[in-house]
């Protein structure tokens, strides 16, 4: 079950942020009415700005440079198209889309960035104890390989030319590279500590395949963080 704790900042006082706030409130999100800046960013999750093309640099100057990379920020536009588009990391929502449908965009969108935290902690956790080193590269790429195997299980049947190369696109390597960084971290972990990864399957194991491994994990997680 995902526990939603987050803190949504709106810079504005016109009528459909006053609408959002009030629904927004009703959902387990605490709104904070306040200037955007470092200090009020620092303990909010996410932040709506409602602003004009002249002003719109500078609000999301500050953003950019709060050095909170986790805020989530939405900027509510007046264009009259009913767009949603994505700049910088930063999702722009036509006003026209109204109240009811812009809420549920910001509700899905700060959901599953918990889920994906959940996820990333429960499969860190998981590794970790099986033995996976935190330094090797390995081991990042197998925490965002699990997320993406659950978040695409479709993928699981190809991880040659569905997994591998997203992951590298990621991190600006080779498909080759991310294959070889995971197997060598299952590798070392295994032999090292087969006996936790006989605990973590649930039955005497052989040193898994890639592709075994990272569905066993994915499902595991799965189950563990809904």
């Amino acid at each position: 079950m995902i526990i939603l704790s987050n803190k949504v900042l709106i810079k504005s006082q016109n009528v459909i942020c006053n609408k959002i706030a009030s629904e927004l409130s009703k959902n387990l999100y605490a709104v904070v009415r306040s200037n955007l800046s470092a200090e009020t960013l620092a303990t909010n999750n996410a932040v709506i700005i409602d602003t004009t093309t002249e002003d719109m640099d500078e609000s999301l100057e500050a953003l950019i440079l709060s050095g909170n990379p986790n805020v989530k920020a939405f900027v509510l536009t007046s264009e009259e198209e009913l767009t949603i588009y994505t700049k910088n990391g930063v999702l722009f929502i036509s006003e026209k889309l109204g109240v009811t449908n812009i809420c549920n965009l910001i509700r899905h969108c700060l959901d599953m960035e918990n889920y994906k935290k959940q996820v990333e902690k429960a499969t860190a956790k998981a590794l970790l104890y099986m033995g996976f080193h935190a330094h090797f590269r390995g081991y990042r790429y197998t925490i965002d390989t699990v997320y993406l195997v659950i978040e695409h299980p479709e993928y699981i049947n190809n991880f040659k030319n569905n997994i591998y190369p997203r992951i590298a696109e990621m991190y600006g390597v080779s498909s080759e590279s991310v294959e070889r960084a995971i197997r060598g971290s299952i590798d070392t972990a295994f032999d090292k500590y087969m006996n936790r990864f006989e605990e973590f399957f649930g039955n005497a194991v052989y040193k898994p395949p890639i592709t075994e491994f990272i569905t066993f994990c994915a499902e595991k997680i799965k189950l563990e963080v809904l």
